[in-house]
């Protein structure tokens, strides 16, 4: 007895000299998608920020900061020698009048320097820490506690957390820049990272990109620099309007989201460890998101497939 075989789909082949005209019918058949009713508006809006955060303000901050930081680095190390400094002469903070001390813990592996035993108390052995500050990239860690200090280059492994930090705490930076930096961490920055979507209403979504407008407009870029971010926020905050609203949407623009997410989302994960649950929900949020959008642009796809069979 012959056994059964599932049915396979047809293969569909077209021939050259017809390629030309397929092409055509394909740049005339609409390249659009229903609403993507299926995600609740909360986490689209708690999605639409969190691609802006990562994709247009991290790069931003990382390319603003760094030379402020180096300048200082290169002051420092002319005035309070900081390359070459030790435990009896080692600049604790600055600038003098600044409140908080140097994290000193945050480089040269201070931080698993093991603890001496003093009046059976265990405390930091201060005197076996390595107190150079040998770049630029050290320096900026001295202004942030030691989990957020990971980063090895103010590039893309260095977070919008360690950044606002960086901007917020280093007075090399403009009071107006300092202000914008803090409002975006606490009003923006540090709920997104809670996942807490019951706060993404309609006037926050709003509120955080007016906000991210406003930290752009101070950073004091040239004019086409400062339009081509403006524009960039203003792309994704009209997506986001039309993601929000259930507008119909082109394949182009589910695609870009789709991407960003999962970019967003492999990017949360290296900031991710077993006992941090609050980076691992939002990355299983985001998994969650991406795979809904995969869904959407497969099924999509097929309906393009179809009207394009339809056609010819």
């Amino acid at each position: 007895m012959t056994e059964q075989t599932e049915p396979r789909p047809l293969k569909w082949t077209i021939p050259p000299n017809l390629q030309g005209q397929v092409e055509d019918i394909q740049i005339k058949v609409p390249r659009k998608t229903g609403p993507l009713g299926d995600l609740d508006e909360e986490k689209k809006r708690w999605l639409i920020v969190g691609i802006c955060l990562h994709s247009i303000i991290s790069p931003l901050l990382r390319k603003y900061a760094d030379p402020i930081v180096s300048n200082l680095y290169s002051c420092l190390v002319s005035s309070d020698s900081i390359d070459t400094q030790g435990y009896h002469r080692y600049l604790n903070k600055y600038p003098a009048a600044n409140r908080y001390l140097f994290n000193y813990e945050s480089i040269n592996n201070n931080r698993n320097v093991p603890k001496k035993k003093i009046n059976n108390k265990w405390i930091n052995d201060y005197q076996a820490y390595d107190y150079k500050v040998t770049s630029h990239v050290d320096l900026s860690k001295l202004f942030l506690q030691p989990s957020m200090a990971h980063y090895s280059a103010i590039d893309e492994s260095c977070d919008l957390s360690a950044l606002l930090g960086m901007v917020i705490n280093i007075s090399s930076f403009q009071p107006v820049v300092q202000s914008d930096a803090e409002k975006i961490r606490s009003d923006i920055r540090n709920p997104w990272a809670h996942c807490d979507f019951t706060e993404w209403t309609i006037a926050k979504y709003a509120d955080s990109f007016q906000l991210m407008e406003q930290l752009v407009k101070d950073l004091g870029l040239y004019n086409r620099e400062e339009n081509r971010v403006l524009g960039a926020l203003n792309t994704w905050a009209t997506n986001g309007q039309n993601f929000l609203s259930g507008t119909i949407l082109g394949l182009e623009i589910v695609n870009d989201i789709h991407q960003q997410t999962h970019i967003l989302s492999e990017y949360v994960l290296t900031l991710c460890t077993e006992a941090d649950s609050q980076f691992l929900k939002v990355q299983q949020e985001l998994n969650d998101l991406e795979n809904s959008l995969q869904e959407r642009m497969r099924n999509l796809e097929s309906h393009q497939f179809v009207q394009l069979v339809e056609t010819y």
